[in-house]
Parts: structure tokens; C-alpha cells; sequence
């Protein structure tokens, strides 16, 4: 069975703000009909199956790109 969450919800979840959480709904980042839906009269409900499995590959993906070193100093070099 699929839990659904509200925005404030979703938020606590992914430990953002709901104006962060609105914002990145609003870049894209999450889409409609994948992460959540929107019924009329009631505010986005979020799949919460759907955010950990984004937050999850989030992280797969930070790892596998390693970050550039402090003081300007890329990597590759």
C-alpha cells in the first residue's frame, strides 16, 4: 500500500523546509504523477516510497562524482 504525505510532511522527511521542497517541485526536480499528485480542493500529496527512492539515488550520485578540493584545485590535475 502506498503512504502519502502532505508537503509539511514530505518536507520533515527529506529534512527541507516546505518553501525548499515547493521550490524544487517547482525546478523540476520532482514530477507530478511520479513523486506526487494533485487532487482539487487539497494540496500536493507526496508518495513517500517515491522521495526515499529519490533520495536515495541522490546520494548514489553524489558519491560517484567526487567534489572539487578547497582552494580551486580540481581533481583531474
Amino acid at each position: 500500500m502506498v503512504e502519502y504525505l502532505t508537503t509539511s510532511e514530505a518536507a520533515e522527511l527529506l529534512r527541507v523546509k516546505a518553501k525548499t521542497l515547493n521550490n524544487m517541485k517547482a525546478r523540476g526536480v520532482f514530477s507530478e504523477g511520479v513523486h506526487f499528485f494533485r487532487r482539487p480542493g487539497l494540496g500536493p500529496r507526496w508518495k513517500r516510497d517515491a522521495l526515499i527512492e529519490w533520495l536515495e539515488q541522490s546520494h548514489r550520485d553524489a558519491e560517484a562524482f567526487p567534489l572539487a578540493e578547497p582552494g580551486g584545485r580540481n581533481l583531474g590535475q
